[in-house]
This record gives structure tokens, sequence and C-alpha cells, in this order.
């Protein structure tokens, strides 16, 4: 608990400190700025976007104290809470109270810094995407935000005061409520991506007969055309989403013919994993039918693809690779065979 408290100290100090000294900072360098500066960026590039008076300069303390007094309010909240709930141990509930405490404490580091580079970038008028992108406090942030559900997992596992009674835990099977919540969202999952794609070929076929003979039918990295061709190019999204939709359909139907799938879990663990991997995949179907269906419509209307839309498709993207990986770690933690449990036991007593 000492070690806690000298953590939650210094991490408030260092996080109120540093966004209090670029507020002295910002104050001293006031009357040297001209009256309209930058005082906004882009979250594409990370440029000046929005200039205004000078006087806006104080907008990311404004955003940066009531960020770290609202996740401060948070904390004392956290700390009132008694009986969290989650059928822990004693220790368990005081674990997982300094947890989420240091746990808000780590996004206040986090955003006062990022507020604290925004200022230091109005002074100098400069854009944060120089020098030190936006990217790393967005990998920051998502590593944060992904490690949460993990570390909570972990404290339950650990602390449980009502362990899953053995008996014949590794015969037993999904309940059949949840497997059917689980079909009805795999299915809405296809009709929509199938459905969306094949709404935008309709669409495609009906305004084919209107396009010129060339049409821009590729996109750069910038979003605007690179590529012109004869319109029968237009098809390609769709070959392509189709294509990708089958293979991921393709590899649904592999993993729920797999009947071991070489983890130590019991068999409502095998079940969960499988379930979780096809979740995954239909995830996938959606983001490429997403993609490939605004691919489409930019082809029919002749127009750039919008470059928010990509980038908001990559981070999903990326981000279900990580999610998917952590979720199956955590089912297979707490769905190990009794005979793996009783192993990692001895290996604790040193039996």
């Amino acid at each position: 608990m000492k070690t806690y408290r000298v953590i939650h100290i210094i991490a408030n100090v260092t996080a109120f400190g540093l966004l209090g000294a670029m507020l002295i900072y910002f104050l001293l360098s006031y009357e040297g700025l001209p009256e309209r500066i930058g005082v906004h960026f882009s979250a594409v590039d990370g440029q000046l976007d929005v200039y205004s008076y000078k006087i806006f300069g104080f907008y990311p303390f404004v955003m940066g104290f009531g960020l770290l007094g609202i996740f401060s309010l948070l904390s004392l909240a956290v700390k009132k809470i008694k009986k969290p709930g989650l059928k822990l141990t004693e220790k368990g509930d005081t674990v997982f109270r300094c947890t989420a405490v240091l746990l808000l404490d780590l996004i206040k580091l986090l955003w006062s810094v990022f507020f604290s580079f925004w200022t230091y970038c109005i002074v100098h008028q400069t854009g944060m995407g120089d020098g030190t992108p936006l990217d790393i406090f967005r990998v920051f942030f998502i590593i944060l935000l992904l490690s949460v559900p993990v570390i909570f997992s972990e404290i339950q596992v650990r602390y449980r005061s009502e362990p899953r009674q053995s008996g014949n835990a590794d015969d037993a099977e999904l309940p059949e409520k949840k497997r059917k919540l689980l079909k009805i969202q795999h299915t809405a999952a296809n009709i929509i991506a199938f459905g969306s794609l094949g709404t935008m070929l309709v669409y495609f076929l009906l305004s084919y007969g209107g396009l010129p003979e060339r049409i821009g039918v590729h996109f750069g990295s910038e979003g605007n055309f690179d590529v012109y061709s004869y319109k029968v190019f237009g098809f390609y999204p769709f070959a392509a989403g189709f294509g990708l939709l089958l293979i991921f359909s393709l590899l649904t139907i592999a993993v729920k013919k797999i009947k071991h799938i070489g983890m130590s879990t019991d068999k409502q663990g095998g079940q969960l994993i499988r379930m979780i991997i096809t979740e995954a995949l239909d995830g996938l179907k959606l983001i490429w039918a997403a993609f490939f269906s605004v691919w489409s419509y930019c082809v029919i209307r002749q127009t750039g693809l919008p470059m928010m839309f990509v980038g908001i498709i990559t981070f999903i993207f990326l981000a279900l690779f990580p999610v998917t990986a952590i979720e199956i770690a955590v089912t297979a933690r707490g769905h190990r065979t009794k005979e793996n449990k009783e192993k990692d036991n001895d290996n604790i007593t040193g039996n």
C-alpha cells in the first residue's frame, strides 16, 4: 500500500505540475505572440488548421486541467467503492481499487503530456506532427486501453472469492442462450457485410450507362484518383470486396470444423475461443465491406476517397488484431483444464 501511495502522489504531482509549468511558459511568452495565432491542429497531419486571437491559446489548459479534474474525481469515486461486485476476496477488492486508481493516474499523465506539447507548439507556432508525431500519443493510449481488460481479468482470476466449480467443468458447454446470441450476431454481420456491398453493386449497375468511357478507378495516398481506365474496371472494388468476404467465410467454416484448438482449455473455453475468432473474421468482413462500398461510391460519383474514413477504417483494422489476441489469452486463462490448474498450483508451491 505504501508503494501504491508513493506512485499515486508522484503521478499526480507530475501530471498537474507539467501542465502548470507549461501554463507559466505560455504566460511568459504571451506578450511576444502576434494577435492572431494558430490554436488548433488537424487530426490527420497534426498541422495548424484553426487561427484565432491569441487568448484562445489558453484552450489546451482549459481542456487539460478539466480532464485532470474529471479523472481525479473518478479516482476519488473508485476509492470510495468498498465492494466492486466482482466476487473478489478482501485483498482482491483492495488490489482492484488501487489498480483502477493507478490506471486513471496514467491517463492523467498521458493527457498532461499531450496538452503540454500542444501548448509548446502554439507558443512556437509549429505543427504537432513536426518532431513528435501524434501517432506516439495514440499508440500509448491504445496500449493502455487494451491492457485494462487483461489486468482486471488477471485480478479476477487471482483473487476470486468463489472459484469456478471443478466437477465436470471441463466437459461443460456454453449456455444455449449465449450460443443463440452469438449466432444472431454472426448472421447480422454477414447480412450487413454482403448486403452493403451488394447494394452498392446494384447502384453501380444502374449508374453504369451514365458513366463516361474512361473513369477514375483507383486512389492515391491522398485519396485522389491516380489511375484512370475504362469504366469496366469500376467493377474492381466488387471483385476485391466479394473475394475477401468469400475468403473470410471459408476461414469461418474452417474454424468451426476445428475440434481441438491446441490450447489447454476446457470444452467451454474451446468453444469461446472459436467464437472469438469467428467474431474477428466477421469484423474483418464488415471492415472490408465498408471500405469497398465507399470505394465504389466514390468511383460512381467520381470523387476523392475521404481520408478521414480511411484513417478510421485503418485504426479499427489494426486494433482488431491485438483485441482478438487479448480476448483469446484471457479466455484461455480463465478456462484452463483442471489438470492444467493443478500443474500451476504445483509449480507455485514447489511440489
